[in-house]
């Protein structure tokens, strides 16, 4: 599966979490690109150690980069990250919203404003350079939404969606946010 952004594509159907897959890649030396790619996580992670459910349906990736921009640009990298998966889930038909730091949200038909989507940035570096940053990022596509101020794809466009497809216009969008934000 060619995927924008992607150099590599490590791809299981289940593991922990797909962050520590990719942290423990880029501690061994994988480059910059690697995409780790699960169908579903016994232990996914969250803001602030917060568990994120992880069942099969849903999109869990972890996006290993080799950044040189500076370790202070990494608030305004993470939000880049939010605006860019918020236009791919747009681009679903689905009305959306960031909610800073992490979260995007999925403007409902009645009004409320519901997580749709999970973004974990987790770096390792000193204060002038960044040795690796990792993005994670849970999406509910087909899944049951883990907590009632959640919803998924599916029901809000009340279809099955091709999970490939959504982690295709993530990746499409990541890549290009972190072209024209120049955080390469």
């Amino acid at each position: 599966m060619k995927l924008s952004g992607a150099k590599r594509l490590v791809r299981t159907a289940r593991v922990d979490s797909t962050q520590n897959v990719a942290r423990r890649l880029a501690e061994e030396g994988a480059p910059d690109g690697t995409l780790v790619w699960a169908l579903s996580q016994t232990a996914g992670k969250g803001r602030m150690g917060r568990r994120w459910r992880s069942a099969p349906g849903g999109l869990y990736a972890s996006w290993l980069l080799r950044p040189a921009f500076a370790p202070d640009r990494l608030g305004e990298f993470s939000l880049a990250c939010g605006e860019a998966l918020a236009q791919a889930l747009h681009g679903f038909g689905v009305k959306t919203a960031v909610k800073p730091p992490n979260d995007v949200l999925a403007l409902c038909p009645d009004g409320k404003a519901r997580k749709l989507c999970g973004i974990l940035c987790e770096a390792s570096g000193d204060s002038k350079r960044l040795h690796w940053l990792v993005v994670g990022f849970g999406i509910n596509v087909n899944n049951a939404p883990p907590l009632k101020r959640a919803t998924s794809l599916r029901l809000l466009v009340k279809r099955r969606v091709s999970v490939p497809s959504v982690l295709r216009a993530a990746m499409s969008r990541l890549s290009r946010a972190r072209r024209a934000g120049n955080f390469v």
